[in-house]
């Protein structure tokens, strides 16, 4: 029976639309995950020396889109620019001292004499003694995605919160890197453990890994090349398609994840800007410099000009690449609500002898500043961060979502990304305003801290 036009409404129309498309598939489209509040993306070793000439120049577009409409400047980090030291920083607001974790391993140099133990172990969430952002977040209701991030491992098990927990394989034969990874065969790499199959199933082996992705980078050579005689250069060529697969595990475990945990906090960390510069630095420069790095360290410069041809585009590469993955993440996970901070833990830039490694003779430096780029809808767009530190961002976050920051903090939230809310004036009636605090958000406040400028003591 038709029915008169007078009666035919759009909710009646959609509805008979949701229903065709029952009987057809057998059921509903499932609707999209609502983005998140809050995204943060680490980016490691980045620094603005680099990002700014290539946001100017069109490499990394995505990045150049958040820094037009947001906020930027160099992130002050802290001595010794300790990977695992730094990216706890940033989700507990504390200093090495007060979170415990000083190095990858609790036998290394990095640990100051009393921390360190005679036989060496990974340092894990066991050893951190201060709350990440997911445990203080989750303990007031907020949901957490986390996927990659330094020190995190084993997977905690939080309500409210997913952790996919990259681990270090100490001794296996496909490790180039001590920074941590996704192994299909390691264990409490994620929380909750029912998702371990989504895990699995995202995971890229290296060796694995479709050679022509790496055509972008550079003009891979064969086992057989005399290059591959050089020293460490078997090694690093393989740390290229060790970075990458990490690069796009992160990434396809952040957009699976993400429908599972409709997380009102994301976090996710990149490595390849660092690990890659390390091995790749100097070849983007002249075959001079080239030739002249292959000398200083006692290595034969016969191959500079081909080491120019092969590998001179390895770095630019590797920012065009990461910049096509947060635009593909921001696309998922963010909209005009999101508040998006993009923050690295140091930069990177030239040595004429860098870190004095052995191992490292075609890398660059490390630089004490690294960088942060902030987009939402509290920010004006092109504001200039001119005072921001790696201690801050856990407080900036918290106020963000309206919660206290904790008084054994030592960094400030940052009035650019997170004004003070009305909820948190002094009630005096006057102009100024100040933010709610908490006197910790341990069992005990954490006032004490040794070694604040870092170990060793910088000369």
């Amino acid at each position: 029976m038709l029915l008169p036009k007078r009666l035919i409404s759009l909710p009646l129309v959609l509805g008979a639309w949701a229903a065709i498309q029952i009987m057809s598939f057998g059921t509903s489209v499932a609707a999209p995950p609502p983005p998140a509040k809050v995204l943060i993306i680490g980016l490691d070793g980045v620094s603005l020396n680099l990002l700014r000439p290539y946001a100017e120049t069109g490499v990394t577009p995505n990045l150049a889109r958040l820094i037009r409409d947001g906020a930027s400047g160099p992130l002050e980090s802290i001595w010794p620019l300790r990977t695992p030291q730094v990216w706890t920083t940033v989700v507990t607001g504390k200093y090495p001292g007060q979170h415990g974790i000083w190095d990858h391993r609790s036998n290394t140099y990095f640990n100051p004499p009393e921390f360190r133990e005679p036989k060496g172990r990974p340092l894990t969430t066991a050893d951190r003694r201060s709350k990440a952002l997911w445990n203080i977040l989750g303990d007031h209701g907020h949901h957490t995605l986390s996927v990659g991030w330094v020190a995190s491992w084993p997977a905690e098990n939080i309500e409210n919160a997913i952790i996919a927990a990259p681990t270090e394989l100490r001794g296996d034969r496909r490790q180039t890197s001590i920074k941590p990874s996704f192994y299909r065969g390691a264990a409490r790499q994620i929380a909750p453990a029912a998702l371990q199959p989504i895990l699995k199933s995202q995971i890229v082996d290296p060796l694995e890994l479709n050679p022509a992705l790496l055509t972008p980078f550079g003009d891979m050579p064969d086992a057989q090349n005399p290059l591959m005689a050089m020293p460490m250069m078997r090694r690093y060529v393989y740390g290229l398609t060790w970075s990458l697969a990490r690069a796009i595990s992160v990434e396809q475990l952040t957009h699976a994840l993400h429908t599972k945990a409709e997380a009102d906090l994301a976090l996710l960390y990149f490595q390849c800007s660092d690990s890659l510069l390390h091995r790749f630095w100097i070849f983007q420069k002249s075959p001079e410099r080239i030739g002249a790095r292959l000398r200083r360290h006692g290595i034969d410069d016969t191959h500079a000009k081909e080491l120019k041809r092969r590998f001179g585009g390895v770095v630019d590469a590797c920012y065009r690449d990461l910049d096509e993955r947060i635009g593909r993440i921001l696309t998922k996970l963010a909209d005009d609500n999101t508040l998006v901070m993009v923050i690295s833990d140091h930069g990177f830039g030239n040595a004429p002898i860098p870190h004095r490694i052995k191992d490292e003779p075609y890398s660059g430096a490390h630089l004490d500043d690294g960088v942060i780029i902030a987009r939402g809808p509290t920010i004006n767009p092109g504001t200039s961060l001119n005072n921001a530190s790696v201690l801050d961002i856990t407080p900036t976050v918290l106020r963000y979502f309206g919660l206290p920051v904790a008084r054994d903090m030592p960094g400030k939230p940052l009035a650019e990304i997170s004004p003070i809310p009305k909820s948190h004036d002094n009630g005096n009636g006057s102009n100024k305003k100040t933010p709610r605090f908490v006197e910790s958000y341990e069992s005990a406040p954490q006032t004490k801290i040794p070694y604040r400028n870092g170990w060793p003591l910088r000369r």
